[in-house]
């Protein structure tokens, strides 16, 4: 995965993933959120609404959501991490084709975005064949190549706006002047320091910078794909959520106020239905650790430096001895309690998010996304499956 993550959060051990996890923490503060995070979120999904509100004046036409997420989050992300619009909602929706992909991209989206797509799509692959992703991409040559070309692809992106913020600006150790020039996290993790002083090199730029966004562009997508999934075999979901959406932000035919980073948590019926969403589809379904020392597992087997163990977040949201005999039922309800605040599970038993010195720093991010979307798309919108579903 070195190709496409470098040394980045995901993939580091020891010193380099202390480094770069301390890195990503400093930028998940409420100015962050408040100056860069939610204004890039909305950005993006008045794109989304806008091109939804066209789509729906033609009669007869289907739309891809799932699609639509993946550009909704993959567009705001790289917004708020580059400051760049990728315009991936600023063409036609061309419904005559196969999934409704827009009819085309902007000339400087398509070479990200494809490239983004194709990379993330052979580390999958990767891991599905373990052994033997090496020798497929080297039998069947067109994947290899693709693979060289979508990395150089993201490298040359990156680096490009790395050296060019790097040589329009002066270092400073003032944060905030800096984050006011900036208006993105790039400038952020040039600001950031470790317990030495030393700021990050323009490899680790890179690295740490396309580590965030490909951390949080498909988890959030999937998630939001699935949770819509359910809901529109749930209406009595959906009447809570505008419910709650009336209560919290107004008329709905007013629309003015938005779903904020200040107000996100309050949405408790909108974030239970997130939550349950994950718990019967994580985002990362599977997972594996290598062990490096001697250790006991609590009620488990002794492990010994070198083994290999797996588990699964998707079999373990399944697990009726933790869920109880309606596991395996969309039931958001589990997660309000009786005063209607949201239920807390630790990391062991919901690991949608990790646990332990790995948790995810994003998660918050990814809640108020998703919270985000859920409320301000059934807000503007009355949505139903294609026919044929």
């Amino acid at each position: 995965m070195y190709d496409v993550f470098g040394d980045g959060i995901f993939v580091a051990d020891g010193p380099a993933w202390k480094r770069a996890r301390q890195a990503t923490s400093t930028i998940f503060t409420i100015k962050t959120f408040k100056n860069i995070i939610v204004p890039a979120a909305n950005k993006s999904l008045d794109g989304l609404v806008d091109l939804l509100k066209s789509t729906a004046q033609s009669n007869d036409q289907s739309i891809d959501f799932c699609d639509l997420f993946f550009r909704y989050t993959l567009d705001s992300f790289v917004q708020m991490t580059f400051g760049q619009d990728l315009d991936l909602f600023g063409t036609q929706y061309d419904g005559k084709t196969k999934g409704s992909s827009p009819s085309k991209l902007s000339a400087s989206s398509l070479p990200f975005s494809e490239a983004f797509d194709f990379a993330q799509d052979q580390v999958d692959l990767r891991f599905s064949v373990v052994i033997g992703w090496k020798l497929l991409e080297g039998l069947v040559g067109s994947i290899g190549k693709r693979m060289k070309a979508s990395c150089r692809v993201l490298d040359d992106y990156a680096y490009s706006l790395i050296d060019e913020r790097m040589a329009s600006r002066t270092y400073q150790s003032n944060l905030e002047k800096n984050e006011a020039v900036d208006g993105d996290l790039l400038g952020l993790f040039m600001n950031a320091r470790d317990e030495r002083g030393g700021g990050l090199g323009r490899t680790e730029l890179r690295d740490t910078t396309l580590n965030l966004i490909i951390a949080g562009r498909d988890t959030t997508a999937e998630a939001l794909s699935w949770a819509f999934f359910h809901l529109l075999m749930n209406e009595d979901l959906i009447s809570k959520i505008r419910e709650e959406a009336i209560e919290i932000l107004g008329d709905e035919n007013d629309g003015q106020e938005r779903v904020t980073h200040e107000n996100y948590k309050r949405f408790v019926w909108t974030n239970a239905i997130v939550l349950e969403t994950l718990r019967l589809h994580p985002s990362v379904p599977k997972n594996t650790k290598c062990v490096v020392s001697h250790d006991q597992i609590p009620g488990g087997p002794t492990v010994e430096a070198g083994d290999i163990i797996r588990w699964s977040g998707w079999q373990m949201g399944r697990d009726a001895s933790l869920w109880g005999p309606d596991c395996g039922e969309f039931k958001p309800a589990r997660w309000v309690d009786e005063k209607g605040s949201i239920k807390q599970f630790g990391p062991y038993k919901f690991n949608a998010f990790n646990g332990g010195p790995r948790i995810c720093l994003g998660m918050n991010l990814a809640m108020l996304q998703a919270v985000k979307v859920i409320v301000e798309l059934f807000r503007h919108f009355e949505l139903e499956f294609a026919p044929g579903w």
